[in-house]
């Protein structure tokens, strides 16, 4: 009996992303997690992990060296890589966390963990505020990081993290609705003096989407004990 009312959530969604600080950046995906309830009664917590497929797009974007220690020899001002354009796409495993509010809303909480990158390379432009402030700037063939990994100390490639509210339509259909955190990094070849060869920014986007309950019918069956 303590199988069979142990929560269990299992969806796949399809969503979208928009943000509009700065100049316009876009994206498109597609994830599926599987969470479990903690708890023996309520289960009001429920975690897990899921696999999510990302697309990333920006145009016009200023990225900056990824390392903080670098950042920090520069106190007059951030020297950036000037992207005309960027395209990201991304293979990512995330760890996610819910919390049930009512039947039929939640809110959910995730976070990559690591992943790997596919993408074509792209050109920037490297602008120092002390030797070469003026457009375009130093020419560079700049690629997306091969790997991801979210590390407390300072992560690598592009990790992305969200917060939703999801609200049940049907008995199949769940609609999503928040924000998420996109760090996007490009790497190059060669490192620039006093700024080294990953060069990231941070994104933050409006999300909405919609996702399918792949356990609707034994949730109808569990909703009995609830």
């Amino acid at each position: 009996m303590r199988k069979l009312l142990k929560k269990r959530t299992a969806e796949a969604c399809i969503y979208g992303n928009l943000g509009y600080y700065g100049n316009p950046h876009w994206g498109l995906g597609a994830n599926m997690h599987y969470l479990h309830g903690i708890g023996r009664k309520k289960q009001f917590f429920s975690i897990g992990c899921g696999l999510r497929g990302n697309v990333f797009f920006s145009k016009k974007r200023y990225y900056e060296t990824s390392s903080p220690v670098l950042t920090a020899r520069n106190p007059g001002g951030a020297d950036t890589m000037y992207m005309p354009e960027a395209q990201t796409n991304t293979l990512n495993a995330y760890i996610a966390i819910k919390i049930h509010i009512k039947r039929g809303v939640d809110v959910h909480f995730n976070t990559d963990l690591g992943g790997i990158n596919f993408g074509d390379s792209k050109p920037g432009y490297f602008r120092s505020y002390e030797t070469n402030p003026l457009p375009p700037g130093q020419k560079y063939k700049m690629e997306p990081y091969a790997f991801n990994a979210n590390l407390l100390n300072g992560s690598y490639g592009s990790i992305m993290s969200e917060a939703y509210g999801s609200f049940r339509l049907n008995e199949v259909l769940w609609w999503r609705l928040g924000f998420n955190y996109y760090r996007n990094e490009y790497k190059l070849d060669t490192n620039v003096p006093l700024n080294g060869k990953r060069f990231y920014q941070n994104h933050w986007m409006v999300m909405s989407g919609l996702a399918f309950d792949l356990r609707w019918k034994k949730n109808i069956e569990q909703a009995r004990y609830f």
